[in-house]
């Protein structure tokens, strides 16, 4: 699942980037010549929209996905995870908690800069919130400061740094696979207990 999640949203933030770096560099060129901006312009807007429109789908996915796994919890117990053992000691710790809340913190904080940008921008250069430095620095400036401060402190190499060495690499995330059972094992553990080498407490 969350490999499916990185092949969708990943490229679809890498256009947003690009649509709104071409459009910006576009729009700053045409000002320079003295030249209408309203290309640079309109493309901006449209790498922020799509940038907002992902970042829903992306919280409305999350949100979904949540939703089931606490329902799969409440109908299988324990046995509804992973049952492997350093697995579980993550899964459990207050520290992945906080990586989650931190995750979600930092999603709302670019989702508002985002809707501020496409706000702003709708009014174009000389609309009234594009002259609104108070508005700029609370919704620009704190909220990408926020998102990136919370998501340092509570790093996925600080909170579940037993999944991110070893052979399972990322979390696992790339390491896993399923037996013929339909289990998800880590590669390099058997029947529960890890290989030499292969995960570090």
């Amino acid at each position: 699942m969350l490999t499916r999640y990185l092949y969708q949203f990943i490229p679809c933030d890498v256009v947003s980037l690009i649509l709104q770096a071409l459009g910006g560099g576009m729009a700053s060129v045409a000002s320079h010549n003295n030249d209408p901006v309203e290309t640079g312009n309109n493309i901006m807007m449209a790498g922020l929209s799509f940038q907002v429109f992902t970042l829903v789908l992306f919280i409305f996915a999350s949100i979904m996905f949540a939703i089931r796994t606490r329902r799969r919890y409440k109908s299988l117990g324990s046995a509804a995870f992973d049952q492997d053992p350093t697995v579980s000691k993550v899964r459990g710790s207050l520290l992945f908690r906080l990586f989650l809340a931190a995750l979600g913190v930092a999603t709302l904080c670019i989702f508002w800069r985002c809707v501020f940008r496409v706000a702003e921008l709708s009014g174009g250069w000389e609309g009234e919130l594009m002259g609104r430095q108070d508005l700029f620095v609370g919704f620009e400036g704190v909220m990408i400061v926020v998102a990136s401060v919370v998501l340092n402190i509570f790093n996925p190499s600080f909170c579940f740094k037993e999944l991110m060495e070893g052979e399972g690499g990322l979390g696992g995330c790339f390491g896993r696979k399923r037996n013929k059972k339909g289990t998800t094992v880590v590669e390099g553990v058997s029947e529960g207990k890890p290989k030499e080498g292969s995960l570090s407490a």
